[in-house]
């Protein structure tokens, strides 16, 4: 909701994204225990040890648990587009919604799900290089709004992987029905360049950012036990209750993406193995739950061209096989590569594919961005 109005947000255009930024102080703290580490410093002893905690889910410390689909930006999605949807003769019949990768509840899927919207899936991966397999996509059928929920499932980043991305954005930038095409930051970067995608597509579309107020009423709500008794949240470093400057940090480092700041959350919670409903001696009556300092991951230092160029082709389509990164990345040898990122935390390996993992996404993005890649736009 805007505090202004209290009307539900909409999206904007690309480019109107508010990164939310590190405090300044905040900054300079890290900034300056990164030098102090690098001259053998020590860390002050925190409010209780690292060591003696656990992962408070198994779960995610396996890397295979997933957050709920964001309720907030599904109301901005519907703020957003049910008058449109109502309008029998738009000024507009196609929309495109962008938004950050590692979404793996396939947000516009769901809420075109949620609306009784025809959805229209992306052919089989194994047809992408067939160009026997590139047919006309039916858009113009019964009277209803049509969503294209991922983009980036259409192509392969081959040089004859585009033909059936190419037809279906000249089919869309013709079609008088009302039509929603969504696709990842990453991917509709690349479209841009690869096939000018931003001629046919009018300029999308995305959520606002999620300060640290937006992520504090979203994820406290979804970390609280089934129980009567509510968990307290306290930094291990100092014991403190975790507070509006913590959830800044959070915003900042998840760049205001909530499924990213919940993976981040997350990975921090930890328990009290001995005892989970005893927090600590001093907050006998309250069941504790620890959360650890925001991690920095770093790459593996072998080959680090190989990595950078493994993890923009899995940001882009969403995720790969072995075989297809192949095809993604003929310069790289796939096989060496992975295993090295997959230990890493960098990637995680399910269902025969890789993608990138979501907690690590910031400094994934961070990489990317100081090598002199292309970044994406929100």
């Amino acid at each position: 909701m805007s505090e202004a109005t209290g009307q539900p947000l909409t999206f904007n255009t690309l480019g109107h994204y508010q990164w939310p930024a590190m405090a300044a102080d905040e900054s300079i703290r890290n900034f300056s225990w990164k030098i102090w580490k690098r001259f053998g410093g020590k860390d002050e002893d925190p409010f209780i040890s690292e060591d003696s905690l656990k992962w408070a889910s198994d779960k995610h410390s396996a890397g295979i648990e997933s957050p709920p689909a964001c309720g907030p930006i599904m109301e901005e999605m519907q703020a957003t587009f049910a008058e449109w949807i109502c309008d029998p003769n738009p000024s507009r019949w196609l929309q495109l919604v962008v938004l950050p990768p590692a979404d793996t509840n396939d947000l516009l899927r769901t809420w075109a799900i949620e609306h009784d919207h025809r959805i229209i899936d992306p052919p089989p991966r194994e047809s992408l290089l067939d160009h026997s397999k590139v047919a006309s996509v039916p858009l113009d059928c019964e009277n209803t709004l049509v969503v294209i929920p991922q983009l980036e499932r259409w192509f392969l980043r081959h040089q004859d992987g585009m033909m059936h991305v190419r037809r279906l954005l000249l089919q869309a930038s013709k079609t008088k029905r009302h039509l929603i095409i969504g696709c990842n930051s990453w991917a509709w970067q690349f479209l841009n360049k690869a096939v000018s995608a931003g001629r046919l597509l009018p300029l999308g579309l995305t959520f606002n950012a999620f300060d640290a107020d937006r992520l504090r009423n979203w994820l406290m709500p979804l970390s609280q036990s089934d129980n009567a008794s509510e968990y307290v949240f306290r930094q291990s470093k100092n014991g403190l209750i975790a507070d509006s400057d913590y959830f800044a940090k959070l915003a900042a480092r998840s760049l205001g993406i909530p499924w990213i700041a919940w993976h981040l959350w997350h990975r921090a919670i930890r328990v009290r193995p001995s005892d989970q409903n005893i927090g600590h001696p001093k907050f006998p009556d309250e069941q504790t739950r620890w959360v650890s300092e925001l991690e920095d991951l770093s790459l593996p230092i072998e080959d680090v061209d190989a990595a950078l160029l493994t993890l923009q082709a899995l940001l882009i389509h969403g995720g790969l096989t072995e075989e297809e990164l192949d095809l993604a990345t003929p310069s790289v040898d796939a096989s060496n590569v992975l295993p090295s990122l997959v230990e890493a935390d960098f990637v995680a390996h399910q269902n025969d594919g890789f993608q990138c993992k979501p907690d690590a996404y910031p400094a994934i993005r961070s990489r990317l961005v100081s090598a002199g890649f292309p970044e994406d736009k929100l």
